[in-house]
């Protein structure tokens, strides 16, 4: 294939990148994050335009333009980081301290800095060393930018995860707040990462193989910003989720609207004093309560602000209970009551004409694939499966 297709593709991936931005920085819901992720996707897109535009004639006729590729790429892990907080709601405002992110980006714009000052003619005069400005492209520099990659994709990877354990303190269904395409996204990228290091030490040490997709290694990021221009479109709401102000300093934020759903902030106040041995025992007992004899896991929108808005208690104390006095979390004390519902339902001749997911939704679930993964690692069997053995004459879903 000629460079030029090369370029072709770029520049288009480029310009998606461009119309995406502006359709993030003008939505009207979750603008932080819509924002964020607007100028990551500026920052791309003008990168691949250098890169598609990275020709000695070209760089000779604009120097001014040579080696910013190199400093760029250095903002990539601090802004994704602050979408990252800010979708998950670990910190859903701005913090001063989180300027801290952008000390490495400093670092590297320090390094060239010598470089962006110079004339015209010097530019000129090193790009036309060309020996020694591609050794200088795989020099220090570069190599700390890749390092500033591994490390930042590497913390939102572990922030992602995070997020996913914390989740299930709060919700009762996960369906709606696990924010997979974020894991799809932060995954997917840091292969690209780790692909693009591998081809740059290739090219640079002169392996075979992986370093003939210099640059062609490109091409990822422009199957990320189609990626995520499809499921912009697809699913507008994942761009533009709306966070609710707090209506007290204990309420966390919680909504039961798709994709609407996030976290209490992780600095927010704590109650001052501990729950004696003997009110967590009586927190446990209201908490059994609700569920057996008040049937709350019907709620398939069910949260822990609800059960610590009914029992007029602190979420703190309720969360700490559930954890030490009955050892779950909310995610796992809730679906323990439905799958107990279910299996219940299947034993009533008067259920029988009900399918499985019937039978599921009627128990508090809302999500066929929540209900199918719970059920399997809390039984061992599948929900045809477990039908099969206490009512063969059923037929499966």
């Amino acid at each position: 294939m000629d460079i030029s297709i090369l370029k072709l593709i770029l520049l288009a991936g480029a310009l998606q990148g461009f119309v995406l931005a502006l359709l993030l920085a003008t939505r009207q819901g979750n603008q932080p994050a819509n924002r964020l992720l607007a100028g990551l996707l500026i920052l791309l897109s003008f990168h691949l335009v250098l890169v598609g535009f990275d020709e000695r004639a070209f760089m000779m006729k604009y120097p001014y333009l040579s080696h910013v590729s190199w400093v760029l790429p250095a903002l990539y892990g601090p802004l994704v980081l602050l979408f990252l907080r800010r979708m998950t709601h670990l910190a859903p405002s701005f913090s001063w301290w989180e300027l801290l992110y952008f000390l490495p980006f400093l670092v590297v714009f320090f390094l060239e800095l010598p470089y962006f000052l110079a004339s015209p003619e010097a530019k000129r005069a090193y790009l036309d060393d060309y020996a020694r400005s591609v050794e200088d492209d795989f020099g220090l520099v570069n190599q700390l930018v890749n390092f500033i990659h591994v490390v930042f994709f590497g913390l939102c990877i572990l922030l992602y995860r995070k997020h996913l354990r914390r989740i299930r303190d709060f919700y009762s269904d996960l369906s709606k707040v696990r924010m997979d395409w974020m894991g799809h996204f932060l995954y997917i990228s840091f292969g690209i990462v780790l692909f693009s290091i591998l081809v740059f030490y290739a090219r640079k040490f002169h392996w075979p193989f992986f370093g003939a997709f210099y640059p062609w290694h490109f091409l990822g990021v422009v199957a990320i910003i189609y990626w995520m221009a499809y499921r912009a479109l697809a699913q507008p709401e994942l761009f533009s989720a709306h966070h609710p102000a707090p209506e007290k300093e204990d309420a966390p934020l919680l909504v039961s609207r798709p994709y609407t759903a996030v976290l209490p902030d992780e600095g927010e106040a704590q109650p001052s004093q501990a729950l004696s041995p003997a009110a967590r025992q009586a927190l446990a007992q209201q908490l059994t309560a609700l569920m057996e004899q008040g049937k709350r896991f019907l709620n398939s929108d069910l949260t822990l602000q609800d059960l610590t808005d009914e029992l007029q208690t602190n979420r703190q104390y309720v969360s700490e209970t559930l954890n030490s006095h009955l050892g779950k979390n909310f995610y796992d004390f809730v679906n323990d009551y439905r799958i107990a519902e279910f299996q219940r339902l299947c034993q009533d001749p008067a259920c029988r004409h009900l399918t499985i997911l019937a039978l599921a939704y009627d128990s508090g679930f809302n999500s066929k694939a929540t209900f199918n993964a719970v059920f399997k690692k809390k039984t061992g069997l599948t929900p045809s499966a477990y039908l099969r053995q206490v009512k063969p004459e059923w037929e499966e879903e």
